[in-house]
């Protein structure tokens, strides 16, 4: 529903509310687009909010978050929460910035989320310094946290590892942030914390380099219940990359595994250099299958700049196959 709500979602509501009295609209998964206010009451002078166990935001202003507070303090059931571009700035026009103390009592506003177990967050810009709130509203221990198109700021990470109700993540996505400014090891104290319960790992596209990701190495190692690590389009050397082979190879439940291409895969430019990347696969594969079976390994590069694709070696063709992304 963009916008505005189309003829057959009134039609819809109006029916149901007609006849409440022996009819209840029950609706599990909910798609909020950029409705305005009086679209909103409309759905839930229907709907009953207690049902919802999936609810995205896409495409509206924090105000209107702000605004969707009462909703959501009736939401008991909701299990998955999608906030997808957040805009921060008021309906009254884009000219009217929020500063920063409005933003913070806004958010500082979210009611508490019961039952929520799966929080997605992409392009949401006010979550920077702002991310202990967002986690504050969680009653439950949360299984995923996935964060993207977003900046962080050093604070946000520091506060990881004190949240207990991230302390039993199942799934962590950390996708498309410039991480290459921060330091990580409060990500590598939240790794050591969730070492018993987490599954999926992804830190993708985050520009970090070898002595960043040095400091979640030894956490990493100890995540045993680990099926998924994806860390691709990150700037590691080749002897970084081995290291962090080798300590991968001792997680004997992967069964996906994608790494970035080294930086050596590279020329001057940045263009990709597919002869380099075939050249050293097979002996970064061989760290892996001297300690445990292989099941999907594979190392991808960067974008190409002129193209968008990108270029793959997996451990089946055991050669670079051309993506388009």
């Amino acid at each position: 529903m963009k916008g505005r709500l189309d003829e057959s979602t009134t039609y819809l509501l109006q029916w149901a509310q007609q006849r409440k009295d022996s009819i209840h609209l029950f609706c599990r998964k909910l798609l909020i687009e950029g409705l305005t206010k009086a679209s909103v009451i409309e759905i839930f002078k229907t709907v009953h909010a207690d049902c919802i166990q999936e609810l995205i935001l896409r495409c509206i202003c924090i105000e209107e978050l702000a605004f969707l507070n009462p909703y959501l303090k009736l939401m008991k059931s909701l299990f998955t929460l999608t906030l997808d571009h957040i805009i921060g700035t008021f309906t009254l026009g884009d000219s009217e910035k929020l500063d920063e103390e409005t933003i913070f009592s806004l958010i500082s506003q979210l009611p508490t989320l019961h039952c929520l177990q799966k929080l997605y967050i992409n392009d949401v810009p006010f979550i920077k310094g702002n991310l202990k709130e967002y986690l504050r509203c969680l009653k439950k221990p949360l299984e995923t946290l996935c964060i993207s198109n977003c900046d962080l700021s050093q604070s946000d990470l520091d506060c990881l590892p004190f949240c207990l109700n991230i302390c039993e993540l199942k799934h962590l996505h950390i996708s498309d942030i410039y991480l290459c400014d921060l330091l990580l090891e409060p990500l590598g104290f939240l790794l050591e914390r969730v070492g018993d319960t987490l599954k999926t790992l992804e830190l993708v596209s985050c520009c970090i380099v070898d002595f960043q990701f040095s400091a979640l190495l030894p956490a990493l190692s100890q995540c045993s219940h680990l099926r998924e690590v994806t860390f691709y389009d990150n700037d590691v050397s080749l002897p970084f990359l081995k290291q962090l082979l080798h300590h991968t190879a001792l997680l004997s439940q992967l069964i996906y595994e994608c790494y970035p291409a080294p930086i050596e895969c590279y020329d001057d430019s940045g263009v990709i250099l597919t002869h380099r990347l075939e050249s050293f696969c097979p002996e970064l594969l061989d760290i892996l299958r001297a300690k445990r079976q292989l099941h999907s390994v594979s190392f991808q590069t960067t974008k190409c700049s002129k193209c968008g694709g990108c270029y793959i070696y997996d451990r089946h063709t055991q050669c670079c196959r051309f993506v388009e992304l």
